[in-house]
């Protein structure tokens, strides 16, 4: 009887044996190109789209700014109601609609905010003007304005003449709205020429340095200031030296280089002291306070006699230690006038 086998093994290559490795990527089809394509295509459209949109943003604000007439001229809007005005001076609503003249039922947006703001500022009055819109019927209006330091007479073709006020930057202007008794204890400036430039006249070079000779008298010396009539800037240029005429003394000469004017009018006021104690006789006619500390020339109008020639010299040297009370009865006197 014979012994059956088994069944051999079946033969195994090396493609039954598992292999722990990735398959390969397949390569995109026809499809798979054309889905990325259109991917690519949705986010430049939607850059492009928000560019546009931020663009047209930015132009909007801009034409807003310089123009907004032109975005709103189908329409007028809300007319123009009232004006509110804000100011560090004196100038006041019916002064701001009188100089702006805006036409009955203007429209709150079709307003050019920068015209406004140049009528405004060419008064002269107004050193910066800021123009806003409240809506939905209000124009704001906030003034920065100049103060006056000096006045000057002018005369302007056949018209009579007229006093203009100047202020600390040398801007000459009409002037609004200021107290008639300040306006009137305002000295006159003379030695300059008015030259005039669009509608107003060009500024006036040197006022800082009256400003300052007059603030300082009017803060330290009240009387001495109610005393000056005339500052003259003929010799400014050349020298830098102011010559004003009070109703004390007919000339009087400050340098704005070589001292204080505090120190100046201090000297000033102890000379006129002295010469009213000495009962030195005839006015002063000049005292020039430019040259220094201890030599002050001083003249008279009339000849001093015997007795009171050495009050006199003495008054020449002297120097007081510091200022003492200023006490000055004023006068009138005539302002001097130009002709343009």
């Amino acid at each position: 009887m014979s012994q059956s086998r088994p069944n051999p093994p079946t033969t195994r290559t090396w493609r039954d044996i598992p292999q722990p490795v990735a398959p390969r990527m397949r390569t995109l089809g026809r499809e798979g190109k054309k889905r990325l394509a259109m991917a690519i295509g949705n986010i430049v459209g939607l850059v492009l789209v928000l560019g546009g949109f931020g663009w047209g943003i930015f132009e909007v604000i801009v034409l807003w700014e310089t123009n907004p007439t032109r975005i709103t001229a189908p329409t007028k809007g809300v007319p123009v109601r009232d004006f509110a005005v804000r100011t560090d001076g004196v100038l006041d609503k019916e002064w701001v609609a009188r100089t702006l003249l805006l036409p009955k039922d203007t429209g709150l947006m079709e307003l050019d905010l920068v015209d406004l703001k140049r009528r405004l500022e060419e008064s002269g009055q107004v050193s910066k003007a800021v123009i806003e819109r409240r809506f939905p019927d209000v124009l704001v209006v906030t003034l920065q304005e100049r103060t006056p330091v000096a006045r000057v007479m002018a005369r302007i073709g056949n018209a009579a003449p007229v006093s203009f006020m100047i202020a600390r930057d040398g801007m000459v202007y009409s002037g609004f709205g200021y107290d008639k008794g300040m306006s009137e204890e305002l000295p006159f400036i003379d030695g300059v020429k008015l030259v005039r430039e669009g509608s107003g006249f060009a500024r006036i070079s040197g006022m800082e340095a009256v400003a300052d000779l007059l603030g300082t008298a009017q803060a330290s010396a009240p009387a001495l200031y109610r005393s000056f009539k005339v500052v003259s800037l003929a010799r400014f240029a050349l020298d830098r030296t102011l010559t004003v005429k009070s109703t004390e003394v007919e000339v009087i000469t400050f340098g704005s280089s070589e001292d204080s004017f505090y120190r100046q009018l201090a000297r000033l006021d102890y000379i006129l002291e002295e010469t009213r104690q000495q009962n030195i006789a005839g006015q002063i006619k000049s005292v020039n306070l430019a040259i220094g500390d201890k030599q002050v020339p001083i003249s008279f109008e009339t000849t001093l006699n015997d007795r009171t020639a050495p009050a006199a010299s003495a008054l020449r040297s002297a120097s007081p230690s510091g200022p003492g009370p200023f006490a000055l009865p004023p006068r009138n006197t005539s302002p001097s006038q130009r002709d343009f």
